[in-house]
């Protein structure tokens, strides 16, 4: 009888080794069972010389990452400096890319990426791209760098009727064929492009008829005198400017000197586009601000620049982002669909200000509004612009980074703001002011207090909170004179409470707060401790 039950636990023992192996076999085997669109799908997430690998699987998988829709090569050489790429590397990768596109299926190739060095190379690279058209590809995402040649992107690109995404990032003449159409083109990204003159960039922008976002970063536009964007479906609109403090128009992102031909001529061979088409610019008021005469010139000077003139006609526009020392000069008419508005200033100066006047004007339907301390800065340092500040009708939040509240001018730019947003309802602070002594006094108040803050601001936020005595004031203003704020929300900076002497200043500085009267008997404080802390206390 022990020898029947010895034995069954044996048999039993085997049969569950078996069964644990067998379970392991199927885990191990389950990717096989997958359909091949679904393996390609999954490889579609890496890049192409990984998805290569796969290859060695199995003889299934031999082939199968050649039809993969998704195509990303990168060089994986250093872009940003003078590092020579070694030989061999850049033999490999050369010879991958034109054997993969060699080996290619005639399948459609939705993405494909390209991210490598030029050199000497413009003609291979130009190739890899018109392949990528040739299989109708939708998303284009091209980034070139260290162009040592003339460099003409291929003709079949401007005139790819699949492509709805197109990236570009090089610093390299925009050179465009006598025809260029882009039917479907939703997404158009430019990254340091050089536009040669106003007749190129106008007939890229006019044949993008159902574009709908639209980045232009860090390009060129000393060329160009003046380029209208009026595409009826644009929604995002998003322009960042070189910063000159760090830069010179001679140095690309690889610190090398491209030696951009600024006096190429553009085709002439039956364009695209007409003359009468050319933007028009309406003329502003501003030069009505001036005061006086010896201001008005003085104004003039500063506003007179060979910078571009852009005319954003915006019918569908949403989202309107700017991000730079403006050198040029940006209208914004028919934007009634504005919905939310980004300004921020690498400086801080009067010509700012007025060209900041003049697209606040036309964002003055925003619901949405974030400005940086420059920005307001620009608008305080030319004073006699505050009150032609648009009214703000529709704007229900405003965002305001490191506003520094002990300048006098900038808080009545700042007030001037909010007495213009009668129907705000939110108020944010990317802190409060910058860290460093006063040695003034903090006699100010919130006088005449603004319309909003008695009727519609519900919420304040502040975050990068330092405690300092000026915040302290701005806080205890604020809770007494918003009379309907329902709640205040405080975040410590979390680099000025790190040891215990700054755990116990936060105490301090929160049972402080906690003592200020409240103009509004609902109001609800919440103070939330430095992230290490990563707990929030609510008070009553």
């Amino acid at each position: 009888m022990e020898r029947m039950d010895v034995s069954s636990s044996v048999c039993n023992t085997k049969n569950q080794k078996f069964s644990k192996e067998r379970d392991v076999g199927e885990g191990e085997n389950r990717i096989d069972n997958l359909a091949d669109a679904i393996v390609q799908h999954i490889l579609s997430f890496f890049p192409t010389k990984d998805a290569a690998k796969t290859s060695i699987l199995s003889n299934r998988w031999k082939y199968l990452w050649l039809s993969v829709p998704v195509l990303d090569f990168h060089d994986g050489a250093y872009h940003f400096t003078d590092a020579e790429e070694p030989p061999h590397k850049r033999k490999l990768f050369m010879d991958f890319v034109e054997r993969v596109l060699l080996l290619r299926e005639p399948s459609t190739i939705t993405n494909f990426s390209l991210a490598c060095n030029v050199l000497s190379d413009s003609s291979r690279i130009t190739t890899w791209i018109s392949a990528a058209v040739k299989h109708k590809v939708q998303v284009l995402n091209i980034s070139l760098y260290k162009i040592r040649e003339p460099f003409m992107l291929p003709s079949c690109l401007f005139n790819c009727e699949s492509l709805q995404e197109l990236h570009l990032n090089m610093f390299n003449l925009l050179e465009l064929p006598s025809f260029v159409s882009f039917s479907n083109l939703k997404i158009l990204t430019l990254i340091c492009i050089v536009f040669p003159d106003d007749h190129s960039a106008q007939k890229l922008f006019k044949v993008c008829s159902i574009l709908e976002e639209l980045y232009l970063i860090f390009c060129s536009w000393e060329n160009v005198k003046a380029v209208c964007i009026s595409s009826p479906k644009i929604q995002k609109l998003y322009i960042q400017e070189k910063d000159t403090s760090y830069c010179t128009d001679t140095d690309d992102e690889d610190g090398e000197n491209n030696s951009v031909d600024q006096n190429n001529d553009s085709d002439n061979e039956s364009d695209n586009i007409d003359d009468q088409n050319s933007p028009v610019y309406l003329n502003d008021d501003i030069d009505d601000v001036h005061s006086s005469d010896e201001q008005s010139d003085d104004a003039d000077d500063q506003c007179d620049s060979d910078g571009c003139q852009f005319a954003v006609f915006g019918t569908s526009l949403k989202y309107f982002s700017y991000m730079g020392d403006f050198v040029h000069d940006c209208h914004i008419q028919d934007s009634s669909s504005i919905v939310e508005a980004h300004l921020q200033a690498y400086n801080g100066d009067r010509k700012i200000g007025y060209r900041a006047l003049k697209l606040l004007r036309g964002l003055s339907n925003a619901k949405s509004l974030k400005l940086d301390d420059n920005a307001v800065e620009s608008l305080a340092d030319a004073d006699e612009l505050l009150d032609h500040l648009p009214m703000f009708y529709n704007l229900t939040h405003i965002h305001i980074d490191w506003v520094v509240l002990i300048y006098k001018q900038q808080r009545e730019a700042l007030l001037t703001i909010l007495r213009k947003s009668p129907c705000l309802s939110s108020l944010k602070f990317e802190g409060l002011s910058f860290k460093f002594c006063y040695s003034g006094t903090y006699d100010w108040t919130l006088g005449p207090v603004p319309g909003c803050f008695l009727t519609h601001l519900k919420t304040i936020e502040i975050s990068m909170f330092n405690g300092s005595e000026i915040e302290l004031l701005a806080v205890k203003i604020l809770l007494k004179s918003a009379t309907v704020l329902e709640k205040m929300v405080i975040s410590f900076n979390p680099w000025e409470f790190e040891d215990t002497d700054g755990l116990k200043k936060q105490q301090e500085v929160q049972e402080q707060i906690l003592s200020f009267p409240r103009g509004s008997s609902s109001c609800l404080i919440a103070i939330s401790c430095p992230p290490k802390k990563n707990k929030t206390i609510e008070f009553c």
